[in-house]
Order: C-alpha cells, then structure tokens, then sequence
C-alpha cells in the first residue's frame, strides 16, 4: 500500500536527527500526539518484543487525548486495530511475546511483532513499577509529578541490553532513551522540563528561549499584518531569527525543541491562528498556541502553593478503562463531558456555587466541600474546600447577560448528580435588576428560577454586613493558604477543571491604598487590554464564597495583619 507521511516543521527535527533523548515543548496545533505516534512507530520497527512505557498523568488524559491522535497516525501507516494491535486484552496466540514477561495485559497495548507498550498513570502510586523497559514516552510533562517519575518509571528503563544494546552486535540507537512531550509550562511546578534546554548555552551560548520569545512577539505582530509585502518581509524576519535557535542534538545525545502553530501552518493555516486568537483568552492563546514562556505576576494577592493546593488526579480511572472496554475504546464517547468520572465530586454531596455577575462576563465557582484533600490523597479533620469546576459565559454585542446558559451549562454537566441540594453563595451586585427590562428579575433571582426549573433544591447564602474590604480578604487568604492554624479550612483547586480561576487568582497583584493592601482591579477595566476570563472575576467569586463561609473567623480573631508577601 501506498503511504503518505504528512510531516510538519516541529516534527521534522526529531525524525531527521534520531536523538536517543527527545524533549519537545510543542504548543497546540503542533501536532504533539500524531509525534508521538511516529516515535511509537520508530519503537515498533526498530525494537520488536521490546517494552515501553507510556506515562500519563491519568489514563484518561492517555485515552482521551494522547492515543487517539497516536493511534490514528499508525493506522495511517497500515496497523489495523485487531489484527496489528490489541489494546487493554491478552494477544492473540499468533502475536510474538515481548522479551519481558506480562502477566497483566490491562493497561498494555500489544503489537503483533511482541512490542508492547505500558501504560502508566500516575493517579495510583506504584503503577509505573514493574519489568524492565526499552524507552520511555511521557505526554503532557508539565503535569506529572517528577520525584514520582524518577523514582518509578525511569529506573525501569534499563533492560534487554543483549538485544538492542552493544552487546547485541547491532545497537539500537534510540534504546534507553526517552521521548518527553509537553505544552509550555506556565507555573514553575513544570519549569524542570525546560532545564533540558541548557546545553544550547553551555555549548553554542544560545539563550534559548530569549530568542524563542522575541520570535514569538515577532509572530504575534504578524498576525496583524493585511499588507502582503509588509507580511513577507517581516516572515522573512522570523525566519532568520529562527535560524539562531536551529535545532541540534547536545554531546549527551539530547534533542530540545521548541514549537508553535507556526510550524505547522502547511496543516492549520494562519486563518486558524487568527481565529484562535480570537476565541481563546490571550494568556491561553499566549501559552497553549503561540508557546511563550512567561513568569508568574510577583507580588500576588493569593500566595497559592502550587505543589500542595492545586491537584489533578481528579478523575476515576478505573471507571474511564472500564467504559473504554465496555465500548471497545471509542475514543469520541470517551471525550464526552459530564461529572460521572470527577472523583472530586461526591454525588451524594450538595454542590455549592458562587456567582459573579457583569456586564462582560457571568460566571460560576464549583465548591463541593469534603473532608479529604486531593493534592495529598489523605482524609482531613479540617473541612477542604475544593474548587473542582467553573463555567463562564460572555455577551455578544449589547445582548443581556447570559443567565440561562450559564445555569443550563452547569445543570448539563452534572446531570447525573444524585444530590440535588445547591448551596447558591449570592453576588451582592447581582441583586440588582436589568435596567433594560421592565419589571425584570434580579440577576440573583434569575438564575434561582432558572436552576428550580432543571430540578434542583437551591439555598441561598449571603455574608452579613456591608462588603468587607479588600484589606480584610488577603488576610482571610493569607492565613487560609499558610495553612499554619486548625481552626481554618483547607482550600484546594482542580488544576485541569479551574483553569482560568487559577489564572485569575495567579495574576491578581497587590496594590498598597492608604497603607492597606488591596486587590489591582484595574483587569477588570474595558480599556485594560485583558480579557474578561483572564481578570479578577473569577478570583472575586473566590473572595465571596470563602467570605460568606468564614470570614466570622477572622473578625474574632486577634490578628489583624498579615506580613505583605514578596
């Protein structure tokens, strides 16, 4: 059969140059998955009956977004599912056996030739142990947990040296090697990928990723360009400047490469760059599209500890392989949304929500408030307040305020929620009414209604008192995110589901006003430049619930102040 390899700019390093170790921070639109599978295909050709790990962060990240592009792009290349593979079964009797011993073939994706691939989570403790490997392949680096990879799943990489090492006669160059793939990280939890990089200084004195950035803000003007030979000579630019960082593998045969949409314009177009950028909250499009490596606002009004209060082993596992069994790995009904498989939520639980009401945006914060937290898998005395979801909805135009899709978003995705009891923390602001409409409803009030109708028990909570000041709620979460006093609660957030409250809260600065400090609003301005989801809306529903909540705690107590954090 005749076979096209469609290959793209962010790829083509990695094929040509065959490193045995491969970093490649790659932004959405690149083609990471499709990569993957042509290492897997590489691995499958030139080390049959050999083993290899695959590490995602949960199973259903490898099921529902690694495999299915993965996969795809072997079944491009002739492998038929069923006859060439098998996934999560034993073989057949006619498949070769790998070199290594598999008593369990859950978690294995076989080939005919005795390849195997294991996949690995990371959501249980211990999974990543077991027979020796032949090389490593890691999805999504920027969220897995290092000190647990390094200490299960890269010590296995070790075995078969007789049959693909120099002991075999005809060594495999790629053998014990490894393939790490990631989006650009925005926190510094991830930033240890990018160390990989260092060698451009040390053995060419290329700073990386000041040039990497200058290329991306270069790009960024691009898009703005109609004139067309404004266009090209500016194109032109960015290319010479793209030819300082050309790609080379290091003395210790590393490749590091650094991607975005621009390399694969032959596939995605820059109509589609445009339109993203259109669509996505800037900082969103800034790291997920354009990969640009930014710092974390200094200073900021929430001191959240990265490593212990943000979690992403949110989802059952085992439900999501159970399901992929069940339906034969149907790769579109397991991307389907709902919160049957969000460990985080208790359906026998109520679920609280917090508003906030605008005039460009309309927002809910998910809370379900547990005794466990989820960063550390270990059951608590003190009350955890998990932030496990967030929807938004924004006007078009001088349209209303979207209350009804913002309630019949969140009343669809949880559906299936058995507790029907909500615990609706309301928006001051929001009761008051549209001055557009006569006779019109709250906003508050609205979405009361609206929530009643799809089935749900609403109980409205409100803080008493006039507003506090903003003084008074960064020394609510200062002593809250310390975490250094029993009689406060815990906070946790859903790092996967709560992705804009986290970058809301991240990027909230400090501002000193006669002495106190307080929240920089200015996000929130029309004239700021920043888009709604990325400003300090999600970050004051935050404010109101823990407010409401507990704030009574902290007027009796003594402390008044808390250290301004640099």
């Amino acid at each position: 059969m005749d076979i096209n390899l469609q290959i793209n700019r962010a790829q083509l390093p990695g094929l040509l140059l065959i490193p045995k170790k491969h970093v490649a921070v790659e932004g959405r639109a690149t083609g990471k998955s499709y990569d993957i599978g042509n290492t897997m295909d590489r691995c499958i050709r030139w080390m049959p009956k050999s083993v290899i790990t695959l590490t995602g962060q949960t199973i259903g990240q490898l099921l529902t977004r690694t495999l299915p592009s993965a996969l795809k792009t072997l079944n491009e290349r002739g492998y038929e599912k069923g006859i060439n593979y098998v996934i999560g079964q034993k073989p057949p009797a006619y498949f070769d056996k790998p070199y290594e011993e598999i008593a369990k073939f859950d978690n294995m994706i076989t080939f005919s030739n005795g390849t195997t691939f294991a996949m690995i989570t990371q959501a249980e403790k211990g999974s990543g142990r077991g027979a020796n490997s032949d090389y490593e392949i890691l999805d999504e680096a920027l969220t897995i947990n290092k000190e647990q990879y390094d200490l299960e799943v890269s010590p296995t990489n070790r075995g078969n040296l007789e049959y693909f090492g120099k002991p075999s006669g005809k060594p495999v160059a790629i053998h014990h090697g490894f393939k790490y793939s990631t989006s650009m990280p925005p926190t510094k939890k991830g930033r240890w990928i990018l160390d990989y990089a260092n060698y451009y200084e040390t053995e060419k004195g290329i700073n990386l990723f000041s040039v990497w950035n200058r290329v991306v803000k270069m790009q960024m003007e691009l898009l703005d360009i109609k004139e067309p030979k404004q266009f090209t000579e500016l194109y032109n630019e960015i290319s010479r400047l793209k030819r300082q960082i050309t790609p080379f593998v290091s003395k210790d045969d590393l490749l590091f490469t650094c991607s975005n949409a621009f390399d694969n314009l032959d596939h995605v177009g820059l109509s589609y760059i445009r339109n993203q950028r259109t669509k996505l909250p800037s900082l969103i499009f800034l790291i997920e599209i354009m990969n640009y490596m930014f710092d974390k606002v200094e200073d900021c009004f929430y001191a959240i500890n990265e490593e212990k209060q943000i979690y992403y082993n949110a989802l059952d596992e085992a439900g999501i392989l159970q399901s992929a069994k069940k339906s034969d790995f149907d790769m579109e009904l397991l991307s389907y949304q709902n919160s049957l498989y969000d460990k985080d939520c208790n359906p026998a639980l109520p679920i609280e929500i917090v508003p906030d009401w605008g005039s460009s945006i309309s927002l809910f914060c998910v809370v379900q408030e547990r005794n466990f937290d989820f960063a550390t898998g270990i059951a608590t005395k003190q009350p955890v307040n998990n932030f496990i979801n967030e929807f938004f909805v924004k006007p078009e135009g001088n349209s209303n305020i979207l209350i009804k899709e913002l309630c019949n978003n969140f009343s669809n995705y949880y559906r299936h929620h058995q507790n029907k009891r909500i615990i609706y923390y309301r928006d001051r602001y929001g009761d008051s009414r549209n001055p557009n409409i006569v006779n019109s409803k709250s906003f508050n009030a609205q979405a009361v209604d609206y929530l009643k109708k799809e089935g749900w028990k609403v109980e409205e909570r409100v803080h008493q008192g006039m507003e506090p000041p903003q003084s008074d709620k960064y020394l609510l979460w200062g002593i809250i995110l310390k975490e250094e006093r029993t009689d406060y609660p815990l906070v946790r957030f859903n790092g996967t589901r709560c992705r804009y409250t986290l970058i809301s809260m991240n990027n909230a600065m400090v501002k000193d006003v006669n002495g106190k400090l307080e929240k920089d609003k200015s996000s929130e301005r029309k004239t700021s430049g920043v888009l709604p989801e990325e400003a300090t809306h999600f970050s004051d529903a935050a404010d109101k619930i823990i407010w409401t909540k507990y704030g009574n705690i902290l007027k009796k107590s003594n402390k008044t102040f808390v250290e301004p954090r640099i």
